[in-house]
């Protein structure tokens, strides 16, 4: 076997720098763009070609938020908003407490409106929209996991527009059982925020290949977080992944092109990497239009897209190891075979993984989702409780070597790249689904708004 370089200590100190010494990097904050200048300084000491690509965002800030039961009188809950949904005024507003059970969309009905709707784990999809023409009062959301805090994370803006939106907060899960076991009647919600206009970055580094530079491998992660969190697991881990990876191939080279990318504002809505797939079909659609082009001859940037490497989640102490791959068959048996060879274990499925690969396989580039989950890191994934001391540094290298050897491997050293381009139709339903029906962002309306044209 190929002597494995990936040190776990490196991306351990990475790690500490990023999620610790830096204080919070939600997408668009002075925090974010700190970590970005690292990441960049890093793969430009490695000899990297380095880029920054920017992007829009819309971020936030907590000025209070409380929720108060009232009836029984139970006093306050401990609770976390759910950001750029919509505020309370000052004062709070009071209301009767209505329990949905799951809010799914059978269970919505005229009994939700004026009312402070007590639910499990959120209203999503179809529900929303219906659950918002019922006109409710506001949402009490109740964790769906047992043990862990109020998650912290935030509602798609463009869902808002489109649809509405009424003040959110969440609860424990343990919380929630003794809300509903009470008979809870009547609530007082306090939510107030403030929304600001930013700016997001994707840090790109690339190294050229020497045999076959036109075939373009991404291997990236998501460098932000939740507001105020170390997110040391989600996903501080996958970035320094990626950027032990670099250095790494910056060393032992290629021969496809790898570009390392840490992706911006993950978080609130795959920002980054949406933005990255939309330049690469707006700049192929020019090229295919541009007088000159051949189709059978020349490859647009997009084409020459041929696999994304996708790391998300990792470091944990304890957990269990998956891929999630969106392409052809040979890609997911390279995946299960690598790890039945080498003796580790892999959870290997064909299905979408909520994260930066998904943009870019609905852009027809095949994507190997690669994460741990688990134990501390699904019990405390987007909350305070997201820090450093359930990592260690043999976790970061157990999961690295893994994704170097598959790379070396397939990536690096292959004569042909043993991947057909290929997204199967099944796969493309599931994407589309994913992106339309939970991700709610309106992705496709660009395309749709050009086609009428």
């Amino acid at each position: 076997m190929t002597e494995l370089l990936f040190d776990g200590k490196r991306a351990y100190a990475h790690l500490h720098h990023i999620a610790v010494e830096i204080d919070g990097r939600l997408g668009g904050s002075a925090g974010e763009r700190q970590a970005a200048d690292y990441i960049a300084g890093y793969f430009q000491a490695l000899g990297l070609e380095v880029r920054r690509q920017e992007f829009p965002v819309r971020n936030y800030d907590l000025v209070e938020k409380k929720l108060v039961i009232l009836d029984p009188p139970l006093g306050e809950v401990t609770c976390e908003a759910v950001w750029l949904t919509a505020d309370t005024p000052p004062e709070g507003l009071e209301g009767d407490v209505y329990f949905l059970d799951i809010g799914a969309e059978e269970e919505i009905g005229p009994a939700v409106e004026g009312k402070i709707v007590l639910t499990l784990g959120g209203i999503r999809g179809a529900a929303y929209d219906r659950f918002m023409r019922f006109k409710p009062l506001a949402v009490i959301n109740i964790e769906m996991g047992v043990g862990g805090p109020p998650i912290r994370i935030e509602a798609i803006p463009e869902v808002r527009a489109k649809f509405g939106a009424i003040p959110n907060v969440r609860i424990t899960h343990e919380d929630g059982i003794r809300l509903v076991k009470e008979g809870v009647r009547r609530a007082r919600m306090v939510v107030r925020t403030t929304e600001a206009d930013s700016i997001s970055q994707n840090v790109i580094g690339e190294l050229r290949g020497t045999v076959f530079p036109d075939e373009i491998v991404v291997i990236g992660g998501h460098y932000d977080t939740s507001i105020g969190i170390q997110g040391a697991s989600d996903n501080t881990g996958g970035t320094v992944l990626v950027m032990e990876l670099a250095r790494i191939f910056s060393q032992v080279g290629t021969k496809r092109t790898m570009r390392f990318v840490a992706w911006g504002s993950e978080e609130l809505g795959l920002r980054g990497s949406v933005c990255y797939i939309k330049d690469l079909k707006k700049r192929d659609k020019e090229a295919h239009q541009a007088e000159g082009f051949v189709k059978e001859r020349d490859k647009t940037e997009l084409e020459q897209h041929v696999l994304c490497v996708n790391l998300d989640v990792h470091g944990a102490v304890l957990g269990q190891n998956q891929a999630m791959i969106l392409g052809p068959g040979d890609l997911t048996a390279a995946a299960r075979l690598l790890a039945k060879e080498i003796g580790v274990a892999y959870d290997v499925k064909e299905d979408v993984y909520s994260s930066d690969c998904t943009p870019l396989s609905e852009g027809g580039i095949p994507s190997i989702a690669i994460h741990r989950f688990g134990g501390t890191t699904s019990a405390y994934l987007h909350s305070p409780r997201d820090v450093i001391d359930w990592l260690r540094p043999e976790a970061l290298e157990r999961s690295g070597r893994f994704v170097e050897l598959f790379l070396r491997r397939y990536v690096a050293e292959s004569a042909v790249l043993p991947f057909e381009r290929k997204i199967p139709d099944d796969h493309k339903k599931k994407i589309r689904d994913y992106l339309e029906k939970r991700l709610r962002i309106d992705y496709y309306a660009d395309e749709e708004e050009e086609k009428k044209e």
